[in-house]
């Protein structure tokens, strides 16, 4: 039967509304994974310790806030998957649109695979090593160290952690949507248990730090004033960067757009309601962990263990100083340690709980508009699911993983950090311009004055990390090989949307082009 041929790849999505507004809350929660960008604050305060945290934090909550604006007035405007892909490539450039989106999501790939690494090294081990320093159990020593230092222990287990994450979402949508809640509210309840144990017990972490090595609470406030001493303004301006691992992240909610019960304020629920949840249990973790601890200890530890302090090495039979790690050497409560331990895992991995899905709806909706194959958007009639999306994730992920791990290509060993200015400028800077756009084009002032003062603001801070990644990106340099990639990926995508543009003029006398004048349908 002949007919005019459909721009997109069929008349429904077939994905269902199944998050409401408590679970769109906690996902969304989940997706900031704010519980890691505080350690990664806590430890760098030591880069400008002269510089003011929580005064950081509220200057970082007041200038990233017009970003969770602007993603409220895209997920309130469309309601679709991927709903800020459908507002870059309707509104700005389609080609642009396209190749930044598939660029943000080969990275957010890279971020997966390299948090279920962090989540073992970073989380897991040093409060396992905590555990087993605390109750003097050597057997715990060594499998600490095998979490933390051996490669295929730790791909094996990353890998098998991410599996279950992406096949329990291919199994059922509704079981993802519980599992990435679940992550998210242990992850915050351990958080708070954590800062409250800091808080209440950190009088004594003299006794405790010198009963595992004698005299090193003192060498630790030492190395605390031997620091640089600078101006406190330039000093809070400085730490500003950081806040950029915590509060743009309020975009998850509108990557499921289409998955989003359209009830009244699910998504100024989950975003706005996010943005403010995060900056107030980010604070009492900064004003708690500062509170109990000292900042004087905090910032002379970290740069005992970072080598900055000459002449003082950190204690091999120490764990590292992060705050989960010190919360189990406080408290001597067995259940307790391993509540906090076994919650530090989830800091780690309630993000890839919600990226799984926003990879999949990206490359969902990327074949539902005809560019990328039309299997990939194929989704199971009984689980209302992607699947052969989350398949495709699941096996790049993976092959990312093992070259991480293993080495196998040395410059990966920055990919965490660098994605991050990955990140602001192909994936908020964009969409900041597109902002722009769109005000323009509908007179909107507010929004176009939003578009501009965002593309400015975030130009700074990738400014500041590329000038500086060694403080802000935690690599000595750059690595040229790591953002040619990137680049190498959004010129292939601009190269993958002209050859789908050349086939369908071909086979179906269509010009892509059109598609993107309208919107996709439900």
């Amino acid at each position: 039967m002949g007919g005019k041929p459909n721009l997109f790849l069929r008349q429904s999505s077939g994905l269902v509304r199944e998050v409401g507004p408590l679970a769109a809350l906690l996902m969304n929660t989940a997706y900031i994974t704010y519980q890691s960008g505080y350690l990664l604050l806590i430890s760098s305060i030591v880069n400008f310790p002269f510089g003011n945290p929580i005064l950081a934090l509220i200057l970082g909550f007041i200038t990233f806030a017009p970003m969770a604006y602007l993603i409220n007035f895209i997920g309130s405007t469309y309601y679709r998957t991927a709903s800020d892909y459908v507002f870059m490539s309707r509104n700005l450039e389609p080609r642009i649109g396209f190749a930044s989106l598939l660029m943000f999501t080969v990275d957010q790939m890279f971020f997966n695979a390299v948090s279920m690494v962090f989540a073992l090294t970073t989380a897991l081990g040093p409060s396992l090593y905590a555990i087993a320093v605390s109750l003097g159990d050597k057997g715990l020593v060594n499998v600490a160290n095998l979490v933390t230092s051996n490669p295929v222990v730790i791909f094996t287990v990353g890998a098998i952690m991410l599996a279950v994450i992406i096949l329990i979402n291919m199994v059922s949508v509704k079981a993802g949507k519980y599992l990435s809640s679940a992550i998210s509210l242990i992850a915050t309840v351990t958080f708070i248990l954590t800062m409250i144990i800091l808080y209440l017990y950190g009088g004594e972490l003299p006794t405790v730090i010198n009963s595992i090595a004698p005299g090193f609470y003192g060498k630790a406030i030492e190395a605390d004033l031997s620091l640089p001493k600078g101006n406190v303004i330039y000093g809070t301006i400085a730490l500003l960067p950081y806040m950029a691992y915590i509060f743009p992240y309020t975009n998850f909610i509108i990557t499921i757009g289409g998955e989003v019960k359209r009830e009244a304020g699910t998504v100024p629920l989950a975003v706005i309601g996010t943005y403010v949840l995060i900056t107030v249990l980010v604070g009492f973790g900064l004003w708690a962990t500062i509170g109990g601890l000292g900042l004087n200890f905090i910032n002379g530890a970290f740069a005992v263990y970072y080598g900055l302090v000459p002449n003082v090495s950190w204690p091999s039979n120490m764990p590292p100083p992060y705050p989960p790690a010190l919360a189990i050497l406080l408290i001597k409560n067995p259940v307790m340690q391993w509540i906090i331990a076994i919650g530090s895992l989830t800091w780690y991995i309630n993000s890839p709980s919600t990226i799984v899905l926003q990879i999949a709806r990206y490359l969902f909706a990327m074949s539902f508009d005809r560019i990328l194959p039309g299997f990939i958007a194929y989704v199971n009639p009984r689980t209302h699911t992607p699947v052969i999306a989350h398949g495709l994730d699941l096996a790049i992920s993976l092959i990312i993983m093992y070259l991480y791990v293993f080495s196998v290509i040395p410059a990966l060993s920055a990919t965490m950090d660098i994605s991050t200015v990955v990140t602001i400028l192909m994936y908020f800077i964009i969409l900041s311009i597109t902002a722009v756009a769109y005000g323009v084009k509908r007179r909107n002032t507010l929004i176009t004055i939003i578009g501009l003062y965002l593309t400015g603001y975030f130009t700074w801070v990738s400014y500041m990390e590329v000038s500086n990644p060694l403080v802000y990106l935690f690599t000595p340099i750059t690595s040229a090989l790591i953002f040619a990639f990137f680049i190498a990926v959004f010129a292939a995508g601009v190269i993958i949307f002209e050859v789908a543009r050349y086939i369908r003029a071909r086979r179906e006398g269509i010009d892509l082009m059109i598609t993107f004048k309208e919107i996709p349908p439900e």
